[in-house]
C-alpha cells in the first residue's frame, strides 16, 4: 500500500508560526579594509572537481514519529538502505532517528565544523513530512533552506569548491501528479563524451556562496511525494537502486560515474515504473516526478573509496 509524506486530512495549526521561520537580518558594517579589498572574478579551465582521498561525510536524518502527522510508516527500509548504500561508496554514514530541530541544528553546525579538505564532497539525506518550503523535525516544522545554510562557501570553509549533497525525501505541498500516457516507437540514446580534468593551477578564484550545492527532491514543488509502507518511498529506493549500480560497475572504476547522469536515470525510474495504489480513490494511480536543484560548476564523477 502506499502512503504519503504529508497528510491530506485533520491539519492542525495550519497557520501557525514556528520559532525557525522568523528571519534575522544582519549588517555588518563595511570597514576601509574591506571597501579597499579588490575580488577579482576571472573564467576557469577546471571542468571536473577534485578527485580527492576520502568520500565525506554523510548524514542521514529519518523521521518516523513526527509532532502532529500521520507515522511514517516503512521509513526505516528507506534509512537502512540509504546507509547501505552510502557505506558502499565509502562514505562515512552517521544516521540520526527523530531528532528535534534544535538537535538537527546542533549536528548540521557540528559537522561543518570538521574537515573537508581530504573529502570528494558532502551527503546530506532527509526523510520526513514536509509541506511547502518547509520539512519537519520531530517537533516541529522549519525552513528547508536551514539543511544546507551551514554548508555554503562563507560558512564552511573546507566544503569550498566541492559538491554539497542533498537527497529530500518529503512532500512539498497537496497537489497529486496525476499520470499521462504517450505512445512511443522509438529508442532513445545517449552517447557520453569522457571529460578531461584540467591540472590545477596556484590561481585564486571568486565564486558564489551558494556555488557547487545540489538539492535533490522526491518531488516537484507543490506536490505530494510517496512512500510504500512495506517496501519504502518510490525515491529513496529509486536513488539507492541506481547509485547500487554504479558502485558495482563504473563508479568502482577509477574515471567514476558522472553524478547528473545518474540522478536523471533515477528521475526516470520514478516516472516510469511508479504509481500509487491505494484504497484512498483521491489518491490512487497517482504518479511522482523527482527533480533536483543544481549550482553545480564543474562535472562531479561518484567514486568508491575506501572505506572511513
Amino acid at each position: 500500500m502506499d502512503d504519503t509524506d504529508f497528510s491530506l486530512f485533520g491539519q492542525k495549526n495550519k497557520h501557525k508560526k514556528d520559532k525557525a521561520d522568523a528571519t534575522q537580518i544582519a549588517r555588518t558594517p563595511t570597514s576601509e579594509l574591506d571597501l579597499k579589498r579588490i575580488i577579482i572574478s576571472r573564467s576557469t579551465t577546471e571542468d571536473t572537481y577534485e578527485n580527492c582521498a576520502r568520500a565525506g561525510i554523510a548524514l542521514i536524518f529519518n523521521h518516523k514519529d513526527v509532532k502532529g502527522q500521520k507515522q511514517r510508516v516503512g521509513t526505516e527500509r528507506d534509512r537502512d538502505d540509504m546507509q547501505a548504500t552510502l557505506k558502499g561508496f565509502g562514505f562515512d554514514v552517521r544516521t540520526y532517528d527523530d531528532l528535534t530541530f534544535s538537535d538537527i541544528n546542533d549536528k548540521l553546525k557540528e559537522v561543518a565544523r570538521e574537515d573537508h579538505s581530504e573529502n570528494d564532497c558532502f551527503v546530506l539525506a532527509v526523510m520526513s513530512h514536509g509541506t511547502e518550503g518547509k520539512v519537519f523535525a520531530k517537533d516541529m516544522s522549519y525552513p528547508v533552506e536551514r539543511l544546507w545554510n551551514p554548508f555554503l562557501g562563507d560558512n564552511c570553509k573546507t566544503l569550498k569548491n566541492k559538491p554539497k549533497l542533498f537527497f529530500i525525501q518529503a512532500c512539498r505541498g497537496e497537489n497529486l501528479e496525476k499520470a499521462v500516457e504517450f505512445t512511443s516507437f522509438a529508442v532513445m540514446t545517449r552517447e557520453l563524451v569522457p571529460d578531461t580534468a584540467a591540472p590545477v593551477q596556484p590561481i585564486t578564484y571568486a565564486i558564489p556562496s551558494t556555488a557547487d550545492m545540489l538539492v535533490f527532491y522526491s518531488t516537484f514543488d507543490k506536490f505530494f511525494s510517496f512512500r510504500n509502507v512495506d517496501d519504502g518511498s518510490w525515491f529513496i529506493q529509486s536513488l539507492c537502486r541506481v547509485l547500487d549500480v554504479a558502485a558495482a560497475n563504473e563508479a568502482s572504476q577509477p574515471e567514476g560515474a558522472e553524478l547528473l547522469r545518474l540522478l536523471t536515470a533515477v528521475n526516470r525510474k520514478v516516472a516510469y515504473e511508479y504509481q500509487s495504489n491505494t484504497k484512498n480513490e483521491a489518491l490512487n494511480q497517482m504518479k511522482e516526478m523527482p527533480n533536483f536543484m543544481s549550482t553545480l560548476t564543474k562535472t562531479f564523477n561518484l567514486r568508491v573509496k575506501p572505506k572511513t
